[in-house]
């Protein structure tokens, strides 16, 4: 363990230093917004966290015309700005998993950004407010019973409205340091990288796997109370950390109820990194980032119960694991190949690699890498070809488990330890603000952790998916909120 942890803070540390650093203006990279800032036609970043402008993305342009884009303009010169995402994705499995089936899935969210400089004169102050609806039950909750989504926009099986992010944010020092506090999501903020959202397979989307359910991370739209500080050294190195409440209770309810007496801990995640991310300014645009997480908050071994028994033959309450959570991760990507400065057309390669330090988690290791290819054909300047590859190494007490309660269940043999995912897709461009993304996804040696119960391990997996985005403030015309890079 010790070495591990040497080897991880060695890792951290030279992400202070750029790799392959182009020469540029210090303005070049815009600050990274708290805002939800969804680009036309782009996959949702979700939940919030964007490095790149809305007329610096995938698309090329934004989306500057449409039925509201008068009021629009005249709200967004008093400092009011709306946003708007409808993300449906459909995904079936016609072979393999434990189950075969297929669900619709998807969130429809609206929120406002109020600039509180042209409000009320407040300099570098941002109000934020997110309003979610989720609908539809996932494919893996409980057909093929992976650990992972087939559908990333699936939160959870409570389909209300519910309020999320309430934040306010506070620009200070030449916009080099950022300010977050209110109801936040903590994968609001760290371990994202551009790519990762092109695609529907919630591996990546909006963070890693293992990020998103073994950190302690709160996944918006299930807000809790939190803040989070981000300084930039250089205007493309910036060092991140902040706490966030864990309440597991949040996500059964609306929103409305701000108290911390479901609290069960406290998560705390350090980020840094490098990012240069603009077209405009670079030619190969490139992110670095590496990060460490802890939370106080309380989890459960996997295949123990109270009673020091097997929980997967004997069942009873499952015994809490003693150990803090706590982790690392080592995250990029870079283009590779761009012919062309005044075109996107390009090959982005992304990787990553994600750590817990305990061993009784569910997944104990991720590491995950692909590539995207930018306006693929002539003419289709909207258009993306996304492929990804993940592993997942399933931990000795989740395999413990599954095999006793396979056992349990009349039946024999283990999982695999050894899981891969891979999606290829080709993502549309119908319009700047609408998107759709036909996928093929491949699963060996899948899990069955959501559905433990069944005889048989589960064969390899082939699932067909589309995903729809619909940014709807961009089709209605509304402007995305301003951003002011740091100096």
């Amino acid at each position: 363990m010790g070495r591990q942890r040497l080897a991880w803070a060695g890792a951290l540390a030279l992400m202070g230093v750029p790799v392959h650093a182009q020469t540029a203006q210090a303005q070049t990279v815009p600050a990274q917004p708290k805002v939800q800032l969804i680009a036309p036609g782009q996959p949702q970043l979700q939940p919030q966290l964007q490095t790149v402008t809305q007329s610096e993305t995938a698309t090329g342009r934004a989306q500057t015309t449409g039925p509201l884009s008068g009021v629009g303009k005249t709200l967004a010169d008093d400092g009011i700005y709306f946003r708007g995402l409808l993300t449906n994705e459909a995904a079936g499995n016609p072979t393999g998993g434990a189950r075969q089936g297929y669900t619709n899935v998807g969130q429809v969210y609206v929120g406002a950004d109020l600039d509180l400089q042209k409000l009320i004169g407040w300099d570098g102050a941002t109000f934020h407010v997110t309003l979610y609806r989720d609908y539809g039950n996932g494919l893996a909750n409980t057909t093929t019973g992976t650990f992972f989504k087939q559908q990333d926009i699936y939160k959870n099986n409570f389909t209300k409205l519910h309020l999320g992010l309430v934040s306010l944010e506070q620009k200070l020092f030449d916009n080099r340091l950022d300010v977050t506090v209110g109801r936040l999501g903590t994968t609001a903020f760290y371990g994202h990288l551009v790519p990762n959202c092109y695609f529907q397979m919630g591996v990546t989307c909006g963070i890693p796997v293992v990020l998103n359910s073994e950190a302690g991370f709160g996944l918006l739209p299930s807000a809790t109370w939190g803040a989070n500080i981000q300084y930039f050294v250089e205007p493309k190195i910036y060092v991140e950390t902040g706490a966030f409440e864990v309440n597991p209770v949040i996500s059964k309810t609306n929103g409305l109820d701000w108290s911390t007496h479901d609290a069960t801990g406290v998560t705390v995640p350090f980020e840094v990194g490098y990012v240069n991310p603009s077209f405009k300014q670079t030619a190969f645009p490139a992110a670095l980032k590496g990060g460490y997480y802890a939370s106080t908050a309380p989890r459960v071994n996997p295949n123990l119960n109270t009673k020091g028994q097997s929980f997967g033959l004997y069942g009873g309450k499952q015994a809490s694991a003693n150990s803090l959570r706590q982790g690392g991760y080592i995250m990029g990507d870079r283009v590779i190949w761009r012919p062309d400065r005044n075109s996107n057309h390009s090959i982005d390669l992304f990787g990553g690699y994600i750590q817990p330090f305990e061993h009784d988690e569910v997944v104990d290791r991720q590491i995950y890498g692909g590539l995207l290819l930018r306006q693929p054909f002539p003419g289709r300047d909207l258009d993306t070809v996304g492929f990804s590859a993940t592993y997942l190494h399933l931990s000795g007490p989740e395999l413990a488990y599954l095999r006793d309660a396979r056992h349990k269940a009349g039946g024999t043999g283990g999982n695999s330890p050894n899981e891969w995912a891979f999606e290829l897709n080709y993502g549309i461009g119908l319009t700047p603000a609408v998107r759709l993304t036909p996928n093929i996804q491949w699963v060996i040696n899948p899990d069955n952790s959501q559905v433990p119960n069944i005889s048989y391990v589960p064969k390899n997996m082939f699932v067909i998916g589309v995903k729809l985005t619909i940014n709807l403030a961009g089709l209605a015309g509304l402007p995305p909120p301003e951003t002011a890079a740091p100096e």
